[in-house]
């Protein structure tokens, strides 16, 4: 059954990325942004309301630093989805795992080895290969700027992560924890989505509405998921977002699925499996 529940997880979020889409042809990314963010506060809050739990918990400087950063990631990553085929926005946006494992090395003094720097090494590679050999083949160049946005949605989405898991070791409930993210979201880009706002259509206020929806219901598949299954085995599990995304971005955008994304993908996939592997081997050395 878990299984089951991560692959719907991994559906939902690619809805959402697919709507976040669609929405970005008329709307600015900020307002987005925004409006997700009051949706999943809404919803957040009667998940709070139904369990009885403490809204504001303990650990106030964490919780604020994971809604802060989580906002600013949310930006970035709805950006690049923007400026990228769906596909290679998905598959950048997966590049998360190794820098959360990087920076979980910093913050919270988890085990790193030669192979994690290896899988890091090997990450950029795959998005070298997805993103055609630029450089070496001029025509494929991408956007500079562009890059620097998805990569730093990555980062800063593997940073919100490991803040999770701080909040998380400090035995702060997982639904605090989420609802410090759109806490954050719907004040800090407020002031930019009054100054962006373009007033939606109907068709764009649904569009918004499922994206919050989506979001809300991948998030939900997703904590029953972990719940289920070992981390080692969920995390590889969500992985299927990306087919997912190269299946909508063929069919509803019209956008080509290269050699080199099948075979870029294909380097990243191996580098999160260096990544899992070196985890459950830190735990097991643990335990022992």
């Amino acid at each position: 059954m878990g299984y089951i529940y991560i692959s719907l997880s991994a559906f939902f979020f690619c809805l959402m990325t697919v709507f976040v889409k669609i929405a970005g042809q008329e709307l600015e990314t900020v307002q987005i942004v925004f409006t997700r963010g009051i949706i999943t506060l809404l919803f957040t809050l009667v998940i709070i309301k139904s369990k009885k739990v403490y809204l504001w918990g303990e650990n106030h400087k964490i919780l604020i630093l994971r809604g802060i950063i989580g906002t600013i990631a949310l930006f970035f990553v709805y950006e690049s989805i923007q400026r990228f085929p769906l596909p290679e926005a998905t598959v950048i946006q997966y590049l998360y795992p190794i820098f959360t494992a990087l920076l979980a090395s910093f913050f919270i003094s988890e085990h790193v080895g030669n192979q994690l720097y290896f899988a890091i090494i090997l990450g950029f590679v795959g998005i070298y290969t997805i993103l055609g050999f630029p450089f070496i083949n001029p025509e494929s160049s991408p956007n500079t700027i562009n890059l620097i946005i998805a990569i730093i949605g990555a980062f800063l989405t593997g940073f919100a992560y490991v803040l999770v898991r701080m909040a998380s070791n400090m035995k702060e409930s997982p639904y605090v924890i989420m609802f410090y993210f759109p806490l954050f979201t719907v004040p800090l880009s407020f002031p930019f989505a009054y100054d962006l706002w373009i007033f939606p259509s109907i068709n764009n206020w649904v569009v918004l509405f499922l994206i919050g929806v989506c979001t809300q219901l991948g998030q939900t598949f997703l904590t029953f998921g972990y719940k289920l299954l070992p981390a080692s085995k969920a995390a590889p599990t969500s992985y299927i977002q990306i087919p997912f995304s190269a299946l909508a971005g063929a069919v509803i955008f019209y956008e080509n699925i290269s050699y080199n994304f099948i075979l870029g993908s294909i380097v990243i996939f191996f580098a999160i499996f260096l990544i899992i592997k070196n985890r459950k081997q830190s735990e097991h050395s643990f335990l022992d």
